[in-house]
């Protein structure tokens, strides 16, 4: 009977799935998720500039590469938050240009974490969406009824006398 029941949980769970999709990244001064590092860099509770940067490539590339048996889009993600992540140290790295227009590396880490913010709460949302049962799939609903229709032929079998009279 568990031999049964076992061969019907093949598919992973949502939390399953998600957590195996996350880029925990270890480097100097931080490990976890690498969203979780843009983050708290943008907070300034990790100092980006303590942070490697080649480390955090080869890691990246590690991840890129089992990603690609998972999904192509998780690997796009992660390229972005990545370059994102380069882009700040090089703007808190390098002094502040005074007759640059664009804006501030504070500036940038908090639209990165507002977008970050977006980007879970769309994860958060896909998930739940897929949890719930789905019409074709879990389910059916009840198709219309069937009618019956009588289709009458008339034929007439009459000569011209037999109609003239």
């Amino acid at each position: 009977m568990s031999e049964t029941h076992a061969s019907f949980d093949l598919q992973p769970s949502v939390a399953e799935r998600v957590s195996a999709e996350a880029l925990i990244v270890d480097v100097d001064g931080y490990e976890g998720p690498l969203d979780l590092l843009l983050t708290l860099s943008r907070t300034q509770k990790v100092d980006l500039r303590k942070i490697s940067i080649l480390e955090l490539a080869r890691q990246y590339l590690a991840f890129v590469e089992k990603a690609k048996e998972l999904r192509i889009e998780l690997a796009a993600d992660y390229l972005v938050m990545a370059a994102w992540l380069a882009f700040l140290k090089s703007r808190l790295l390098l002094p502040p240009d005074p007759d640059e227009q664009g804006p501030s590396g504070e500036e940038l880490a908090a639209h990165l974490a507002f977008q970050l913010e977006r980007l879970q709460a769309m994860r958060t949302a896909a998930a739940q969406l897929m949890a719930r049962d789905q019409r074709g799939r879990n389910f059916f609903v009840r198709g219309l009824p069937e009618t019956v229709e009588r289709v009458r032929h008339v034929s007439y079998t009459a000569n011209l006398l037999e109609v003239m009279q």
